[in-house]
């Protein structure tokens, strides 16, 4: 057992042995073919400056193990020979894999079963500052054989062919940045939903040609802020969308997309869309929801604006009216009464019922019962920055929640 930590050790009868923290390996195990019970044991303190390491021995002769602020790595042992205060800072996860592995030594419990070190001295890579961040631009320089440092935070992986986002990538629990542009991938796993901490997901110049409605939940709708798909094959956007609360750059441009989601207006934080170079004939009207920094849909093939009363003929065919049903009555009474029910109190296919709705052009909610119609509105009332090819005016497509908002938005 050794992780890699920032150490500052005190001599409590002669001050501070280093006056400041250094990068550290710390290490448990026992000297080789020596016998596997804790009078073996050893904790081992190797720094730049001493490779060779300082022996601590366990057994009678650690007096405290203070654990205050374990949650942020940091953790202290007082040893009573030599009268050393070791102090440490390492990662969370290393620091209670550590300190647990000590209280069970300490209890002599499995110690032939632990993973202990050989008390050799460290290596120089042991002692190195944790990489944050790593780019690779060429193939052979691809690791095949070796792992991603644990605790990378930005990783740009550009012109290897790469055809697959691999679980080793998915598992960097630190991960802010993943940059995976003008490779050949094809598919998303749905593993990546659990990814923790990415805020930003470049896959721009890949093969996408669709993509799993999963992805877009878990942890990562929680986390995400920038979303790159441009230059793809997608020809459809997943619904789930939706659920990323936090995004706020979106660029979809140069795909095959014939429509973007209605539901694209539930993202409240969305500021940059970009969906210039598809095949798009209408835009959600759903988008006037939004307050947009700037939109961008150059270069789209909209219908003209004086077809509308022949699209709305097709669209009342497809509109749902008519008396609601008792689970659109009671998802209606929840959405306006705040309430959020989850998994625990309801069946999850009526939880995923009640997130299913759209909004109207009124703010009002609707599910099955709505009137989808074309309406003309000028986009320029949306964004401060507005894209587009040479018409003002271009066909929204909404859901319209009654007759009322029929007569209010369809005569204009």
């Amino acid at each position: 057992m050794r992780i890699n930590c920032e150490v500052q050790v005190s001599n409590r009868t002669g001050g501070i042995v280093n006056k400041k923290c250094s990068r550290s390996s710390l290490g448990l195990g026992r000297l080789p073919e020596s016998k596997a019970e804790v009078s073996s044991l050893f904790i081992h303190l190797c720094t730049i400056q001493n490779k060779q390491g300082t022996k601590y021995k366990v057994a009678g002769n650690i007096e405290g193990v203070f654990t205050k602020f374990v949650s942020e790595g940091k953790f202290t042992i007082r040893f009573k020979e030599p009268p050393h205060d070791v102090a440490a800072k390492a990662d969370v996860v290393l620091a209670k894999s550590f300190l647990s592995t000590l209280k069970m030594a300490l209890q002599n419990k499995d110690i032939k079963k632990m993973h202990l070190s050989n008390l050799a001295p460290a290596k120089q890579s042991q002692l190195e500052k944790p990489k944050t961040k790593l780019v690779i631009l060429n193939k052979k320089d691809y690791p095949i054989t070796t792992s991603f440092p644990y605790s990378l935070e930005n990783l740009r992986v550009n012109n290897v062919e790469l055809n697959r986002v691999e679980n080793r990538i998915i598992g960097l629990k630190r991960l802010k940045t993943l940059d995976l542009s003008h490779n050949v991938i094809r598919l998303l796993p749905v593993t990546m939903s659990k990814m923790q901490s990415l805020t930003e997901l470049h896959l721009s110049h890949n093969n996408l040609r669709e993509i799993d409605h999963r992805i877009f939940t878990g942890t990562l709708s929680r986390t995400l802020k920038l979303l790159d798909l441009s230059n793809n094959e997608l020809e459809l956007l997943p619904v789930t969308l939706k659920y990323l609360e936090g995004l706020v750059n979106l660029n979809v441009s140069s795909n095959k997309l014939k429509c973007l989601p209605l539901s694209i207006g539930r993202s409240q934080s969305l500021k940059f869309l970009s969906a210039s170079h598809n095949k798009l004939e209408v835009l959600p009207a759903t988008l006037f929801h939004l307050q947009l920094e700037e939109l961008d849909v150059f270069g789209n093939s909209f219908i003209a604006a004086e077809d509308r009363d022949k699209l709305n003929l097709v669209a009342a065919s497809k509109s749902r009216r008519g008396f609601p049903r008792l689970r659109e009555i009671a998802a209606m009474c929840c959405r306006r009464r705040g309430l959020r029910p989850t998994a625990a109190d309801i069946p999850s296919t009526l939880v995923d019922y009640l997130n299913s709705w759209l909004k109207c052009l009124c703010g009002g909610f609707c599910y099955e019962s709505h009137t989808l119609s074309y309406v003309s509105l000028d986009f320029r009332k949306i964004s401060h920055s507005f894209s587009i090819n040479d018409r003002d005016n271009i066909l929204a497509v909404a859901t319209l929640c009654s007759k009322r908002c029929c007569d209010r938005y369809c005569k204009r």
